[in-house]
């Protein structure tokens, strides 16, 4: 099967448990380790600005969570401690302390793997992140009878009509992105194609039945390395009041908002974001 153009390079791969994760490199430098967002349509392609952005000074590296862009997306029950390992494996793989951006979700798997891991994670930088209030509740009996029932055919099909490119369209204009203008077609067909591999729906249901969510309210407090947090003003699904939780959970952590940007902040404003990122990570 051929390779999603997610990135302007073309993975390699590592082994997660027999598994492939695809796993994307450029650059010479501080390393840095991009971890996109959970969602239908979740890739790397998320990170492709600051990919591109930091580029010149960086040794950029950037993996596609199993069930999600290149990577595998096998028939299994998918769990937050799952991509919680792969980003320790991509860590290890690195080896040596590496900034982590990270975002939503994503980024709480990668609080959670920088207390781990604290000799290989130098800082953090995390977009929109949840795991404060947000996506913390575990699944429960209710949760996991819905899981069950949508593993099979039922969820495949309405993972299918969740997914078509007019759904994907209102989803990326209406929570992902302040400016409409944001989402070109191409912006709109590469998170459209993601949705149509096979197998594309096994993760989507374990997030939409709560089998990912994780909870990091205990976690986040004990960060030490430098943590900045970066949240576009108008997100919608994930509301910058959210910061407040983390700001108040672990005073070291430093706010950036980034105006006239929404959820996924760091793909529609890439200039301002890399560029807050690249002088931070200078400051340290």
């Amino acid at each position: 099967m051929n390779l999603l153009p997610l990135l302007p390079v073309t993975p390699n791969f590592l082994t997660w448990r027999g598994h492939r994760i695809a796993h994307y490199q450029a650059g010479t430098g501080r390393p840095v380790l991009l971890i996109h967002s959970i969602n239908a349509a979740a890739s790397a392609f998320e990170m492709r600005g600051p990919f591109d952005h930091l580029g010149e000074g960086f040794a950029i590296h950037a993996i596609d969570l199993l069930g999600y862009g290149n990577s595998d997306r096998p028939d299994r029950r998918y769990w937050a401690e799952d991509y919680i390992s792969q980003i320790e494996l991509a860590l290890e793989t690195i080896g040596q302390p590496t900034v982590i951006i990270a975002s939503s979700l994503g980024a709480a798997y990668a609080v959670a793997a920088s207390v781990r891991k604290p000799e290989l994670v130098s800082a953090l930088i995390l977009a929109c992140p949840v795991g404060m209030g947000k996506l913390t509740e575990p699944p429960g009996a209710i949760a996991n009878g819905f899981y069950n029932a949508l593993r099979g055919n039922a969820g495949a099909k309405l993972f299918e009509r969740l997914t078509t490119m007019g759904s994907i369209g209102y989803f990326l204009r209406s929570d992902a992105y302040h400016n409409p203008a944001s989402v070109t077609y191409l912006t709109q067909e590469a998170f459209y194609q993601a949705c149509r591999r096979p197998g594309a729906h096994y993760a989507p249901i374990c997030f939409l039945t709560r089998q990912l969510n994780c909870d990091i309210r205990t976690v986040f407090p004990r960060i030490t390395q430098p943590t900045m947090i970066i949240w576009g003003r108008y997100a919608r699904t994930t509301p910058l009041r959210s910061a407040d939780a983390f700001l108040a959970a672990n005073p070291r952590a430093h706010l950036e908002v980034i105006d006239h940007a929404a959820m996924l902040v760091q793909d529609e404003c890439p200039t301002d974001f890399s560029e807050i990122c690249r002088n931070w990570i200078a400051s340290l």
